[in-house]
């Protein structure tokens, strides 16, 4: 008899496990399915605005959280700089006071050529700056005479746009005369880097659905680039902490005119959270 009631609750034990694993499975597949018809949706309905955006990759990669110390550079640093003097960059005291944004000027300006100023503008700061390899090219304006490098950690680019002179982290603007030659430079930069927090990141594709579902992207607007650095949101800190970033690119058409627009949106690649937005009144060149 106690037989008969233990095999009944054994039954019944499984009976009810078979319809909560059954239950679990299809809501696993339903939920997968509306998952595919909501991207497919999402992409459909971007196709038919006119949202062009390439080849993006929809898989999530892995990222990191850094951190970093700012640079501190001493009058011993720039004594070793040769052809170059401080422009005042030092305060007036009996200590050598350390500062983290260097200004300095040639002694002798440095011609650049125009037929390839980018080359020529990397070399001077790879061969002339110090630590200048850990810095790329980022900008050249010829109408304002500023040439832009940003530095960058294991090749991806420390963004620096929308931050004011005496904010930036890691950065060299390179100034030029008239007669397209360099006369000084103020540079920044950060030193220590460590990687920090392992991170899975949100994929280039879902970030720029997100912008679209989120009515950031008008119709017909063109996604030229989409690329993963890293950014700070408190540049006045001694101590940084980064989060990786994915920077979007946009170009448009402004509405009720042929004028073209420039944007761009740093992304948060961890949450999907904006960052910054950058309207672009005037083209630089972009290298």
């Amino acid at each position: 008899m106690e037989w008969n009631k233990t095999k009944t609750i054994f039954i019944l034990a499984f009976l009810v496990l078979d319809i909560f694993l059954g239950f679990q499975y299809f809501e696993k597949r339903s939920t997968d399915h509306f998952a595919i018809i909501e991207k497919t949706d999402t992409l459909e309905e971007m196709k038919a605005d006119g949202i062009k955006y390439g080849n993006l990759s929809d898989e999530a990669k892995i990222g990191y959280r850094i951190t970093a110390e700012k640079k501190q550079y001493t009058k011993k640093d720039v004594d070793g700089l040769a052809d170059q003097k401080a422009k005042s960059t030092f305060p007036k005291t009996e200590k050598d006071d350390p500062v983290t944004l260097l200004e300095m000027t040639f002694n002798k300006p440095v011609a650049l050529p125009k037929k390839d100023m980018s080359t020529a503008a990397t070399n001077l700061v790879n061969q002339r700056l110090l630590d200048g390899k850990n810095y790329k090219l980022w900008s050249i304006d010829e109408e304002t005479g500023e040439i832009v490098f940003f530095q960058t950690y294991k090749g991806k680019y420390i963004f620096q746009e929308g931050l004011d002179d005496n904010e930036t982290i890691g950065k060299i603007t390179l100034d030029l005369n008239d007669q397209n030659e360099v006369v000084s430079y103020q540079q920044s930069m950060v030193t220590s880097i460590n990687e920090v927090r392992k991170e899975t990141l949100v994929p280039a594709l879902e970030t720029v659905k997100d912008l679209y579902t989120q009515n950031m992207l008008s119709q017909n607007t063109t996604v030229k680039k989409v690329e993963l650095g890293y950014y700070t949101q408190y540049p006045g800190a001694s101590t940084q902490v980064m989060v990786p970033v994915w920077r979007v690119e946009l170009e448009g058409v402004a509405a009720g005119s042929k004028k073209k627009t420039e944007e761009e949106y740093l992304i948060n690649a961890i949450d999907g959270s904006t960052l910054d937005h950058i309207e672009k009144d005037d083209k630089s060149s972009m290298e």
